[in-house]
């Protein structure tokens, strides 16, 4: 599609959402008094029902566009399933060599069955192992890189010709 069919496309969209939400905002207000209740509690139930469209919507074309841009470079989907991949492994090295199956008990009110506490740990422990690879990473990416060591800058060879004095 063309610039100009998007930008017409997107605009129409924003016009249809902004008519539909004013619809809703004038439904409160022309109501008389004694039915206020009923229309305030009829016109937020349609603006929530209408958020929660939108937000679907929003989130279905950002997957939608999402995996087109994955499709269509072969390459960013294959590094994306590498690391996809390595997340899923810490994530099973958290829960079955890392959580406790043991079941929380603070007081009377606040009781916490065995699965729900194995993925609690399981949480914590993926975070604790993301953020010791992630500071290792910090600690070793100056060094892997040469700006850590003694390493002289490479000389660049340059032709007579590329130098030029000015007087």
């Amino acid at each position: 599609m063309e610039n100009k069919t998007l930008k017409l496309i997107r605009s129409g969209l924003v016009l249809v959402i902004a008519l539909i939400a004013l619809f809703f905002f004038i439904k409160v207000f022309l109501n008389s008094d004694d039915t206020m209740n009923d229309a305030l509690n009829s016109a937020m139930n349609g603006m929530l029902y209408f958020t929660y469209i939108v937000l679907a919507a929003a989130a279905l074309m950002a997957v939608f566009i999402w995996f087109a841009e994955m499709f269509s470079h072969p390459k960013k989907l294959v590094e994306f399933l590498i690391s996809a991949g390595l997340f899923l492994l810490v994530v099973l090295v958290a829960k079955f060599a890392l959580a406790s199956n043991s079941p929380v008990k603070y007081n009377e009110n606040l009781q916490i069955n065995a699965n729900t506490s194995n993925w609690i740990d399981t949480g914590l422990y993926t975070f604790y192992i993301l953020a010791v690879i992630a500071i290792i990473a910090m600690i070793l990416s100056p060094i892997l890189s040469g700006m850590g060591g003694n390493r002289k800058p490479e000389e660049i060879p340059l032709d007579d010709e590329d130098i030029s004095i000015e007087e």
